[in-house]
């Protein structure tokens, strides 16, 4: 979904910018989320795209290029990063790892701290079920950050949730009734069955 041009940097003490990243060798989703007092807002998402033909180094150059000019276009305080999922295809997640790697060292060289999370944390966080399908995390993105259309491509949509997971974990909304959730993360995620606990700061997220 076409989103609008950046705006000008929020100066409230109590706002945090984060930058998901859902990586990979030819798209990398990609989201800015701010938050606010007690509020989540999507500043922008989208996806970087690489040219297939080129060998998978030229195209991992090139995205961590793009990455960079979206650090320096948004501003993020900090970066959250999908961890690469050992399922069956062992060549698949080596090549995920590959990227996951090159865009972690193109976020440390912008000065931003990297947080990492599992594939399951970042989709409990969102949904509270970490198995749930892609679909499912789309939708409940969409709620959280009160879109009007569904987050596109899943991709972005993934980011947008590694985003979110990273706002949750930090505890950026400060304390109170819910554990620091947001109200629309609370009620989303309630309207799911879902009890949201008290965040711990604890998990597979990790600064690297």
């Amino acid at each position: 979904m076409p989103m609008p041009p950046p705006e000008p940097r929020k100066t409230e003490p109590t706002s945090v910018r984060v930058l998901g990243i859902d990586p990979g060798t030819r798209v990398v989703g990609w989201a800015v989320v701010e938050a606010t007092g007690s509020r989540y807002r999507a500043v922008a998402f989208g996806v970087l795209r690489a040219d297939t033909s080129k060998p998978v180094l030229e195209r991992l150059a090139a995205l961590t290029r793009e990455l960079r000019t979206l650090t320096k276009t948004h501003a993020p305080d900090e970066a959250a990063i999908e961890e690469a999922f050992h399922g069956r295809d062992a060549r698949a997640a080596l090549a995920i790892g590959e990227a996951r790697g090159a865009l972690s060292v193109a976020l440390a060289d912008a000065g931003l701290t990297v947080a990492s999370y599992a594939n399951n944390v970042v989709k409990k966080a969102v949904t509270g079920a970490g198995r749930a399908r892609k679909e499912q995390v789309q939708a409940s993105v969409r709620r959280i950050l009160a879109l009007a259309e569904p987050p596109s491509p899943l991709d972005a949509s993934d980011a947008l949730a590694v985003a979110v997971c990273h706002l949750q974990r930090r505890g950026a909304m400060g304390p109170g009734a819910g554990g620091g959730l947001a109200p629309r993360l609370r009620e989303a995620l309630e309207k799911q069955g879902i009890q949201p606990r008290r965040a711990r700061g604890r998990g597979r997220g990790r600064a690297r």
